[in-house]
């Protein structure tokens, strides 16, 4: 895709996005992990941009920030998640469009209230808002062999 923009038409209002790396980006979800290990469903979610989709494995499509709460809501109280970890392998960013690629370790209640890890990995589209904050717009994850 070729996009022409003139000098004047520059917005300069917000930093510069194309030295974000894996730091910045990674940020996004090292947040949301502390926002679920604090059991804070709505905190989750607004690293989620309003239009967003989940994409959870074995389940349907989640739309849109207020869905993506509820559905963190569902699990927080449900004990699906006791504490939440996150590593980010690669991230890169070409304007206010990036991803990230990552590693994640979720502890959950199991049927009997044990412990049970889940092993992971996860990719996130990320978005530059218009506070400089990166957003999810979609994210995928799925757990992997050990």
């Amino acid at each position: 895709m070729l996009s022409l923009v003139s000098c004047s038409n520059m917005d300069d209002s917000k930093p510069s996005a194309a030295s974000a790396g894996k730091d910045v980006l990674g940020q996004m979800n090292r947040d949301f992990a502390a926002a679920l290990n604090a059991k804070d469903a709505a905190l989750a979610a607004s690293y989620y941009a309003e239009d967003a989709v989940l994409i959870p494995p074995g389940e349907p499509l989640v739309r849109g920030r207020a869905a993506i709460e509820a559905y963190w809501k569902v699990a927080i109280d449900s004990g699906g998640v006791r504490d939440a970890s996150v590593e980010t392998i690669d991230a890169k960013s070409s304007g206010d469009q990036g991803y990230e690629i990552g590693t994640y370790v979720l502890t959950a209640n199991g049927p009997d209230g044990e412990a049970l890890q889940d092993h992971g990995r996860y990719i996130e589209l990320l978005e530059r808002g218009e506070d400089g904050r990166w957003y999810s717009t979609a994210g995928i994850w799925n757990s992997s062999p050990e």
